[in-house]
């Protein structure tokens, strides 16, 4: 079986909003609530995940949202609590996911040519009648 390596150490809140599902006020928010769940900062001040902010951020998805603690319960049960390597490999699932393979941008791509080509003919005829 293949280990996934991403490509990427870091990921933007926008991009772990998508990953997770979870609105990016909610991240911010549960910063706060949960101290396992601490981003880093890059020089601009915007928030820097790692692969085990999004593992923290799942987990404590699992219990409020699955498993339907409060976010009390939920901040008692994640004290102390270490990220497993499932939930690693979870995370990485999910961002392996969210990676859209290289081949399929390059398909689109050469789609998307096709169709501006054949819309570039049908306006440089009309062009041509109306001359």
């Amino acid at each position: 079986m293949k280990t996934f390596e991403a490509k990427k150490l870091y990921y933007s809140i926008g991009e772990v909003s998508k990953i997770t599902a979870l609105p990016a006020y909610l991240l911010r928010h549960w910063e706060n609530d949960f101290p396992e769940l601490s981003p880093a900062r890059n020089p601009k001040g915007n928030r820097i995940y790692t692969h085990k902010d999004i593992a923290v951020a799942l987990a404590i998805k699992k219990l409020v949202y699955e498993q339907g603690y409060t976010i009390e319960k939920a901040k008692a049960l994640m004290q102390g609590q270490t990220i497993s390597t499932d939930d690693v490999k979870e995370t990485e699932t999910l961002l392996k996911a969210h990676q859209p393979p290289a081949k399929l941008h390059h398909k689109q791509d050469e789609q998307r040519k096709a169709l501006l080509l054949e819309a570039k003919d049908i306006i440089e005829d009309l062009l041509a009648r109306l001359k």
